[in-house]
């Protein structure tokens, strides 16, 4: 991930911002915190849940999420 690139704004107490790569199935999720992660074979309709279960996506999807791979981005 380049150092420049930006997660899209979702609506969350504890979410900057989640974006999804169908091809690649990979989540990419930026908290509060300002620590960004990646999730991988993450399923499409997880992140249509986690859209749809704003202002609080991560209390709804997040259990289900950290289930898969994941690698710290920053």
């Amino acid at each position: 991930m380049a150092r420049s690139m930006r997660v899209p704004r979702i609506r969350s107490e504890a979410l900057n911002g989640a974006t999804y790569d169908p091809a690649r199935r990979l989540l990419m999720v930026e908290f509060e915190s300002g620590s960004v992660y990646e999730y991988l074979d993450v399923e499409p309709e997880l992140f249509a849940e986690l859209e749809a279960a704003q202002p609080h996506p991560w209390r709804v999807v997040g259990a289900r999420v950290k289930e898969h791979d994941y690698r710290r981005v920053r």
